[in-house]
Parts: structure tokens; sequence; C-alpha cells
């Protein structure tokens, strides 16, 4: 998936966005390091995950200073054993490595395989920053227009506490 892509569906979905070019950044940490100062947006944090079998995957979207607790979702959601997984399955159902992963990725996901889980918290956010499938850029959008993005696909969506 390339930004261009993720930029026009945002388009044809009439949803106002702002885009922040800066260095590659991988993690949470290195991000911090390289928005611009003035970019007004809860940076978002994106983790990738499989159930044991790894027959069901999930989408974890949340604030980037939250921690994230495996074994206090698991038993939330009633769920077990479930890992992180792997860059090849970020490739097959998000069409993203590493780094690169947040919803928009989601285009990707043509069979609405993916279980997105949204943190509830998030909607008190006026804006919020995520990836377009490429690490070295961060788009801000509107927390109401990422609900309107997610409500475009088919996949599953939640908005829960984490």
């Amino acid at each position: 998936m390339k930004a261009e892509q993720v930029y026009s569906l945002l388009n044809e979905l009439s949803i106002h966005f702002e885009i922040f070019q800066h260095e590659a950044a991988f993690t949470v940490e290195e991000m911090e390091k390289v928005l611009p100062a003035d970019m007004d947006a809860q940076v978002c944090k994106n983790l990738f995950l499989r159930d044991q079998k790894g027959k069901q995957h999930y989408l974890i979207v949340m604030a980037k200073e939250k921690a994230f607790d495996l074994r206090k979702f698991e038993e939330s959601q009633g769920f077990k054993k479930m890992s992180f997984a792997s860059e090849k399955r970020l490739l097959k159902y998000l069409d993203v490595t590493s780094g690169s992963v947040s919803p928009f990725g989601l285009m990707s996901d043509t069979d609405a395989h993916v279980i997105v889980y949204v943190d509830s918290a998030l909607k008190h956010c006026k804006t919020v920053g995520l990836h377009p499938s490429a690490n070295n850029v961060t788009i801000t959008l509107s927390t109401g227009d990422l609900k309107k993005y997610l409500d475009s696909l088919e996949n599953d969506v939640k908005w829960v506490k984490l």
C-alpha cells in the first residue's frame, strides 16, 4: 500500500488531513524525535497481533504513551495466548512492514480478515496522527474522520477501553 493510495481514498471520503514528512521512524520513541514540535495531534501506536493458531489477526490502535498489556487485553476480550504477528503476516494482511503499521494498511485487507480494536480514549482526542503505510510520513486527521475511514471498510472495528 502506497501513501498516495491512502491520500486518494481519504480524498474520496472527503476527509481532511495534513501531511508531515520526516525521517523514517520504526518505533514510537523514534517518532518523538522526528515529528515537528508544532504538530498538534495524538500520535498513535499500532500493534498487529494473532491468535494462538494464527487463524485470526488483530490491529490494536492506541495513544503512543499508553502501555499495552497483552495479558490484560486477552482477559478482557476472552482471548487466549495471543502473540505479535510476524513480518510475513504483516505483509500478507496489511501489505506493510514493521514500523509502518496503521489502520491505513486495512485497505489491503480485501477479505476484511483483520479485526480492529481502537482505544476508546482516542474519542476524546481532537486530532490523531498515523503513518499512511509509510514510516517516513505522518498524517493527521480528526478522530471523527478516523472513525469515518474505519466505517468505510468491511473490517470489524471495536472501540474498547485499552
